[in-house]
């Protein structure tokens, strides 16, 4: 796991543009994370982002009608601030590919499942 990028940009977005999380929610606990590898599972999750903070639970967007995952998940911390360090950790590589990470406003109620298992 490794920053591919300088603070603040994301790699994809147009360059020249700087990525700004979205304001974070009064105790928000939960981030989003897209751009995964699809042969990404929960464990290499939990390594990534242990330095954050205690992760409650990982959720990964899943297909409605077939259940192929998506790409992309949210983690759940214990401690709100853990969110900002995951945020600070966008653009860092997981599994060869840059990870985007923004807080969320909210749980999603679709079920997920840990993709490759």
């Amino acid at each position: 796991i490794k920053p591919t990028c300088s603070p603040g940009r994301t790699p994809g977005r147009t360059p020249g543009r700087s990525f700004t999380p979205s304001e974070k929610e009064e105790g928000c606990k939960q981030v989003f994370i897209g751009n995964l590898s699809f042969n990404v599972d929960e464990d290499t999750i939990r390594g990534a982002f242990k330095d954050c903070g205690t992760i409650t639970s990982i959720r990964f967007g899943e297909d409605r009608e077939t259940g192929e995952f998506k790409g992309f998940g949210h983690i759940e911390f214990e401690e709100t601030e853990a969110t900002d360090k995951a945020v600070a950790m966008a653009g860092t590589e997981i599994m060869g590919r840059a990870v985007r990470v923004d807080h969320t406003t909210g749980a999603s109620n679709t079920p997920g499942r840990t993709p490759g298992r």
